[in-house]
Protein backbone atom coordinates (compact mmCIF):
# COMPACT_ATOMS: atom_id res chain seq x y z
CA UNK A 1 0.00 0.00 0.00
CA UNK A 2 1.26 3.83 -1.17
CA UNK A 3 0.11 6.68 0.60
CA UNK A 4 -0.05 9.97 -1.27
CA UNK A 5 0.36 12.29 1.08
CA UNK A 6 0.09 15.49 -0.63
CA UNK A 7 -2.31 16.25 -3.22
CA UNK A 8 -5.11 18.83 -4.47
CA UNK A 9 -7.72 17.33 -6.26
CA UNK A 10 -9.87 20.39 -5.81
CA UNK A 11 -7.64 22.14 -8.25
CA UNK A 12 -8.42 22.19 -12.01
CA UNK A 13 -7.14 19.03 -14.13
CA UNK A 14 -8.57 16.82 -10.90
CA UNK A 15 -11.44 18.67 -9.85
CA UNK A 16 -13.43 17.61 -12.72
CA UNK A 17 -12.75 14.23 -12.36
CA UNK A 18 -11.96 13.02 -8.77
CA UNK A 19 -14.35 10.19 -8.91
CA UNK A 20 -11.99 8.45 -11.21
CA UNK A 21 -9.09 10.05 -10.08
CA UNK A 22 -9.46 8.65 -6.75
CA UNK A 23 -10.35 5.13 -8.40
CA UNK A 24 -7.27 5.09 -10.25
CA UNK A 25 -4.91 5.67 -7.53
CA UNK A 26 -6.75 2.81 -5.98
CA UNK A 27 -6.11 0.29 -8.66
CA UNK A 28 -2.52 1.70 -8.50
CA UNK A 29 -2.70 0.47 -4.82
CA UNK A 30 -2.33 4.16 -3.45
CA UNK A 31 -4.83 3.16 -1.12
CA UNK A 32 -4.89 6.25 0.69
CA UNK A 33 -4.76 10.27 -0.26
CA UNK A 34 -4.55 13.66 1.51
CA UNK A 35 -6.18 16.42 -0.24
CA UNK A 36 -4.72 19.82 0.61
CA UNK A 37 -7.04 23.16 0.99
CA UNK A 38 -4.46 25.88 0.85
CA UNK A 39 -6.82 29.06 0.93
CA UNK A 40 -10.12 29.89 2.41
CA UNK A 41 -12.36 29.51 -1.01
CA UNK A 42 -10.52 25.58 -1.61
CA UNK A 43 -11.20 24.45 2.61
CA UNK A 44 -14.98 23.90 1.31
CA UNK A 45 -14.09 21.62 -1.55
CA UNK A 46 -11.64 19.68 0.01
CA UNK A 47 -14.01 19.04 2.64
CA UNK A 48 -15.97 18.31 0.56
CA UNK A 49 -13.79 15.68 -1.22
CA UNK A 50 -12.77 13.99 2.30
CA UNK A 51 -16.63 13.51 2.93
CA UNK A 52 -17.22 11.93 -0.48
CA UNK A 53 -14.18 9.49 -0.09
CA UNK A 54 -13.39 6.69 2.24
CA UNK A 55 -9.90 6.83 0.86
CA UNK A 56 -9.57 10.82 1.25
CA UNK A 57 -8.30 12.91 4.51
CA UNK A 58 -7.93 16.39 4.36
CA UNK A 59 -5.32 19.10 5.53
CA UNK A 60 -6.29 23.22 5.83
CA UNK A 61 -3.90 25.65 5.68
CA UNK A 62 -3.53 28.96 4.31
CA UNK A 63 -0.44 28.48 1.53
CA UNK A 64 2.11 31.84 1.35
CA UNK A 65 1.20 32.84 -2.06
CA UNK A 66 -2.97 33.39 -0.58
CA UNK A 67 -1.11 35.06 2.48
CA UNK A 68 -2.64 38.40 1.28
CA UNK A 69 -5.96 37.09 1.02
CA UNK A 70 -7.30 36.51 4.66
CA UNK A 71 -8.71 39.21 6.87
CA UNK A 72 -7.54 39.48 10.63
CA UNK A 73 -9.71 37.22 11.71
CA UNK A 74 -8.41 33.92 9.33
CA UNK A 75 -7.04 32.04 12.32
CA UNK A 76 -10.39 31.94 14.02
CA UNK A 77 -12.12 30.52 11.03
CA UNK A 78 -9.11 28.05 10.35
CA UNK A 79 -9.42 26.44 14.14
CA UNK A 80 -12.88 25.96 13.86
CA UNK A 81 -12.48 24.31 10.02
CA UNK A 82 -9.89 22.10 11.62
CA UNK A 83 -12.07 21.10 14.19
CA UNK A 84 -14.90 20.16 12.02
CA UNK A 85 -14.27 16.83 10.60
CA UNK A 86 -12.54 13.79 11.45
CA UNK A 87 -11.00 12.86 7.84
CA UNK A 88 -8.82 16.43 8.75
CA UNK A 89 -5.52 15.10 9.52
CA UNK A 90 -3.02 18.38 9.52
CA UNK A 91 -2.89 22.08 9.16
CA UNK A 92 -1.50 23.05 6.24
CA UNK A 93 0.29 23.88 3.70
CA UNK A 94 1.63 26.44 5.01
CA UNK A 95 5.14 28.48 5.19
CA UNK A 96 7.30 31.01 3.36
CA UNK A 97 8.08 31.53 -0.22
CA UNK A 98 10.07 33.87 -1.39
CA UNK A 99 10.03 32.96 -4.91
CA UNK A 100 8.69 35.53 -7.90
CA UNK A 101 5.22 37.79 -6.95
CA UNK A 102 4.08 35.87 -3.63
CA UNK A 103 2.77 37.84 -0.48
CA UNK A 104 5.12 40.25 1.40
CA UNK A 105 7.84 38.31 3.43
CA UNK A 106 5.97 40.05 6.67
CA UNK A 107 2.83 39.29 6.12
CA UNK A 108 4.06 35.63 5.31
CA UNK A 109 5.67 35.01 8.38
CA UNK A 110 2.21 36.67 10.07
CA UNK A 111 0.04 34.25 8.86
CA UNK A 112 3.01 31.67 9.32
CA UNK A 113 3.32 31.66 12.75
CA UNK A 114 -0.67 31.94 13.46
CA UNK A 115 -1.25 28.35 11.83
CA UNK A 116 2.00 27.04 13.89
CA UNK A 117 0.36 28.57 17.08
CA UNK A 118 -2.88 26.70 15.74
CA UNK A 119 -1.68 23.59 15.05
CA UNK A 120 0.10 23.64 18.64
CA UNK A 121 -3.17 24.44 20.23
CA UNK A 122 -5.27 21.72 18.62
CA UNK A 123 -1.86 18.58 18.45
CA UNK A 124 -1.96 18.52 14.74
CA UNK A 125 0.99 18.07 12.67
CA UNK A 126 2.20 20.44 10.17
CA UNK A 127 2.87 20.38 6.12
CA UNK A 128 5.40 22.71 5.54
CA UNK A 129 6.09 24.36 2.07
CA UNK A 130 9.31 26.28 2.10
CA UNK A 131 10.48 27.91 -1.22
CA UNK A 132 13.68 29.82 -1.40
CA UNK A 133 13.29 30.34 2.54
CA UNK A 134 14.83 27.61 3.81
CA UNK A 135 16.48 30.04 6.96
CA UNK A 136 13.67 31.90 7.25
CA UNK A 137 11.27 28.86 7.91
CA UNK A 138 14.23 26.63 10.05
CA UNK A 139 14.69 29.70 11.94
CA UNK A 140 10.47 30.09 13.06
CA UNK A 141 10.24 26.63 13.33
CA UNK A 142 12.87 26.48 16.12
CA UNK A 143 10.38 28.25 18.14
CA UNK A 144 7.93 25.68 17.95
CA UNK A 145 9.78 22.58 19.31
CA UNK A 146 6.69 20.15 20.25
CA UNK A 147 5.64 20.82 16.77
CA UNK A 148 5.53 17.42 14.48
CA UNK A 149 6.23 18.30 10.64
CA UNK A 150 6.69 17.50 7.47
CA UNK A 151 8.73 19.37 4.49
CA UNK A 152 6.50 19.33 1.66
CA UNK A 153 8.09 18.77 -1.66
CA UNK A 154 11.36 18.73 -0.76
CA UNK A 155 13.65 20.40 -3.40
CA UNK A 156 16.47 21.96 -1.41
CA UNK A 157 20.39 20.79 -0.95
CA UNK A 158 21.38 17.62 0.98
CA UNK A 159 22.59 20.47 3.73
CA UNK A 160 19.67 21.93 4.15
CA UNK A 161 17.58 18.49 4.25
CA UNK A 162 20.25 17.69 7.15
CA UNK A 163 19.15 20.61 8.66
CA UNK A 164 15.51 19.75 8.81
CA UNK A 165 16.54 16.48 9.67
CA UNK A 166 18.05 17.26 13.06
CA UNK A 167 14.92 19.29 13.92
CA UNK A 168 13.21 16.11 13.16
CA UNK A 169 11.56 16.77 10.44
CA UNK A 170 9.73 14.44 7.72
CA UNK A 171 10.80 14.68 4.27
CA UNK A 172 8.31 14.48 1.58
CA UNK A 173 9.42 13.75 -1.70
CA UNK A 174 7.59 14.62 -5.17
CA UNK A 175 8.16 13.88 -8.94
CA UNK A 176 10.95 16.04 -8.52
CA UNK A 177 13.23 13.11 -7.22
CA UNK A 178 12.70 11.63 -11.19
CA UNK A 179 14.08 15.11 -12.83
CA UNK A 180 17.91 15.03 -14.20
CA UNK A 181 18.57 18.36 -13.14
CA UNK A 182 17.66 17.42 -9.47
CA UNK A 183 20.59 15.14 -8.39
CA UNK A 184 20.74 17.42 -5.03
CA UNK A 185 17.49 15.94 -4.17
CA UNK A 186 18.61 12.52 -4.72
CA UNK A 187 21.60 12.98 -2.57
CA UNK A 188 18.95 14.24 0.05
CA UNK A 189 16.95 11.36 -0.37
CA UNK A 190 19.71 8.84 0.42
CA UNK A 191 20.54 11.23 3.76
CA UNK A 192 16.94 10.93 5.21
CA UNK A 193 15.98 8.51 8.21
CA UNK A 194 13.77 5.51 7.30
CA UNK A 195 11.66 6.75 9.44
CA UNK A 196 11.19 10.38 8.34
CA UNK A 197 9.93 9.57 4.82
CA UNK A 198 7.07 10.50 3.04
CA UNK A 199 6.03 9.78 -0.46
CA UNK A 200 3.84 12.81 -2.24
CA UNK A 201 2.44 13.67 -5.54
CA UNK A 202 1.76 17.20 -5.34
CA UNK A 203 -0.51 17.05 -7.85
CA UNK A 204 -1.84 18.22 -10.48
CA UNK A 205 1.69 19.36 -10.44
CA UNK A 206 5.12 17.68 -10.98
CA UNK A 207 4.21 14.65 -13.02
CA UNK A 208 7.32 12.35 -12.35
CA UNK A 209 9.85 11.57 -14.94
CA UNK A 210 8.00 8.03 -16.54
CA UNK A 211 4.97 10.04 -17.37
CA UNK A 212 6.36 13.71 -18.17
CA UNK A 213 4.51 13.74 -20.97
CA UNK A 214 1.41 13.35 -19.13
CA UNK A 215 0.67 17.31 -18.02
CA UNK A 216 -1.89 16.68 -15.47
CA UNK A 217 -0.54 14.67 -12.32
CA UNK A 218 -2.35 12.61 -10.24
CA UNK A 219 -2.30 10.44 -7.04
CA UNK A 220 -1.83 7.24 -9.30
CA UNK A 221 1.40 8.67 -10.30
CA UNK A 222 2.93 8.43 -6.58
CA UNK A 223 4.17 5.11 -7.67
CA UNK A 224 7.06 6.27 -9.96
CA UNK A 225 8.02 8.69 -6.91
CA UNK A 226 8.21 5.46 -4.78
CA UNK A 227 10.51 3.80 -7.37
CA UNK A 228 12.86 6.16 -7.72
CA UNK A 229 13.10 6.46 -3.54
CA UNK A 230 14.04 2.62 -3.96
CA UNK A 231 16.44 3.15 -6.93
CA UNK A 232 18.37 5.71 -4.86
CA UNK A 233 18.77 4.09 -1.45
CA UNK A 234 19.35 0.30 -2.63
CA UNK A 235 15.87 -1.53 -1.31
CA UNK A 236 12.46 -2.89 -3.19
CA UNK A 237 9.23 -0.69 -3.91
CA UNK A 238 7.27 -2.36 -1.70
CA UNK A 239 9.98 -1.87 1.39
CA UNK A 240 9.30 1.46 0.27
CA UNK A 241 5.60 1.52 -0.05
CA UNK A 242 5.67 -0.07 3.57
CA UNK A 243 7.57 2.35 5.78
CA UNK A 244 6.55 5.31 3.98
CA UNK A 245 2.61 4.26 4.98
CA UNK A 246 3.48 3.24 8.57
CA UNK A 247 5.59 6.81 8.43
CA UNK A 248 2.18 8.58 7.13
CA UNK A 249 0.02 6.84 9.67
CA UNK A 250 2.80 8.02 12.87
CA UNK A 251 2.67 11.65 11.33
CA UNK A 252 -0.73 12.17 10.30
CA UNK A 253 -2.40 9.54 12.69
CA UNK A 254 -3.38 5.47 11.98
CA UNK A 255 -6.34 6.17 10.76
CA UNK A 256 -4.82 6.43 7.14
CA UNK A 257 -3.39 2.37 7.95
CA UNK A 258 -6.74 1.40 8.45
CA UNK A 259 -8.83 0.13 5.75
CA UNK A 260 -11.38 2.09 3.99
Amino acid sequence: MLIDTHCHLTYPGLMEQQAAVVQRAQEADVKKIITIGTHPGDHAGALKAGSRFAAVFVALGIHPHHAHEVGEDFSDLLHKQLRSSEKIVAVGECGLDYHGNSAPEVLQKKVFIAQLELAKSLNLPVILHVRDAHQDTLDIIKKFPELRFVVHCFSGSPQECRQWIDLGAYIGFTGILTYKNAPGVREACKLVPENRLLVETDAPYLSPQPVRKIKINEPAFVTHVAAQIAAERGCNVAYVASITSQNAGELFGAKLLGPI
